[in-house]
């Protein structure tokens, strides 16, 4: 049997240790489940207060839920006359753009940016638990990709735009994850299977 060279070594071992992570997190989560909401599970409403933070930003207090929800969707926005306009949006955008996008430059050759995202918006993909969320996650990677990709001019200006983001204030904090889970996404896809 040929020994494995360093490269493969290295690959072998970061997939066992990815392997026994994986056996951790699903044992470990098949006795303490991850925190979800609970409204979402009964598939009940509940009453909201409006939170005003010392920064300006809006957060909802919802009863019985051990979190505050980040932001103030407003649903006579999303669920009112615009949501025929967003979902006809939606519709035309990422599935019938999709359709006429020419051939995609293959992944291996896509720039170094351009690749990074190709790899996010795959992971994005693979979390998504229904499947018009991965239809929409797939068609999304394939247009941002392909503009990004052949159209330098918007690629560098998205390159500057997040390189000067602050990663602190984008990582998903234990209340984003708590009310993530509700939105059929596997937010810990990486280490748990579910």
């Amino acid at each position: 049997m040929p020994e494995a060279s360093g490269s493969e070594y290295h690959i072998q071992i970061m997939g066992i240790k990815t392997w026994l992570t994986k056996k951790f997190f699903n044992w470990y989560f098949s006795i303490k489940p991850p925190e979800q909401v609970r409204y979402y599970k009964h598939k009940s409403k509940e009453r909201a207060k409006l939170v005003h933070n010392k920064d300006g930003t809006l957060e909802m207090a919802i009863e019985g839920e051990k979190y505050h929800f980040p932001g103030f969707p407003r649903g006579h926005v999303l669920m009112g006359s615009l949501a025929s306009l967003k979902q006809t949006m939606k519709q035309t955008v990422f599935n019938e753009l999709s359709k006429v996008i020419p051939d995609m430059v293959p992944e291996e050759q896509m720039c170094p940016f351009v690749k990074e995202i190709y790899r996010v918006m795959t992971l994005i993909e693979n979390a998504e638990i229904t499947p018009d969320m991965k239809s929409e996650m797939h068609n999304m990677k394939k247009i941002l990709c392909f503009f990004l990709q052949e159209d330098d001019s918007y690629r560098f200006r998205v390159q500057w735009i997040l390189e000067r983001l602050n990663m602190k204030k984008i990582k998903l904090s234990k209340a984003d994850k708590y009310y993530f889970r509700a939105k059929w996404f596997k937010v810990e896809h990486d280490i748990y299977d579910y």
